[in-house]
């Protein structure tokens, strides 16, 4: 008999009583990225904002 679990979402083995944490840990990861990022309406990529600010790599050639 094993002396654990194992979380039914993400396969991850518990010990016993212990609870996953993978359902919050993604709901605070999409929290990030729907905060932090925006799609541009011109090229349709993906960036990143800090402080409201987009950020982008420039290419100074």
């Amino acid at each position: 008999m094993a002396y654990y679990k194992v979380c039914p979402n993400c396969g991850a083995h518990l010990d016993p009583g212990e609870s996953c944490d993978c359902e919050s840990e993604e709901k605070k990861r999409m929290e990030f990225y729907s905060k932090n990022t925006k799609i541009n309406a011109v090229t349709g990529q993906l960036s990143f904002q800090w402080n409201g600010e987009d950020v982008a790599c420039v290419d100074k050639k």
